[in-house]
């Protein structure tokens, strides 16, 4: 479960937040698809990993706010400036699989 403005969300409705950001979740190509599943996948784990080790409740809010800034560091190749270590940290785990997989 996920929990944003102390509502909770399950995996599916984090995954329809996924394929809202791909565009039309219906007509997405098996590509998109196989991205939004890997960074489904691996934010699935990381959230339960910070939760884990550190405590923290990674928020739906959290995943939008590395959304745009995975879209942004692709297109400039640049990281974000933060001081959120656990946002940062699933930028570079979401960078890092798409590097594993050639697709950056």
């Amino acid at each position: 479960m996920w929990e944003v403005g102390g509502i909770r969300m399950d995996e599916s409705e984090i995954e329809k937040l996924f394929m809202r950001v791909a565009g039309n979740a219906g007509k997405a190509s098996e590509d998109v698809l196989a991205v939004f599943s890997m960074l489904v996948s691996s934010t699935l784990c990381y959230r339960d990993q910070v939760k884990k080790t550190l405590g923290i409740i990674l928020t739906v809010e959290d995943v939008q706010v590395v959304l745009n800034w995975l879209f942004e560091a692709l297109h400039t190749k640049r990281l974000p400036k933060t001081n959120s270590v656990v946002r940062l940290d699933l930028l570079k785990i979401w960078l890092d699989e798409l590097k594993a997989n050639t697709l950056v």
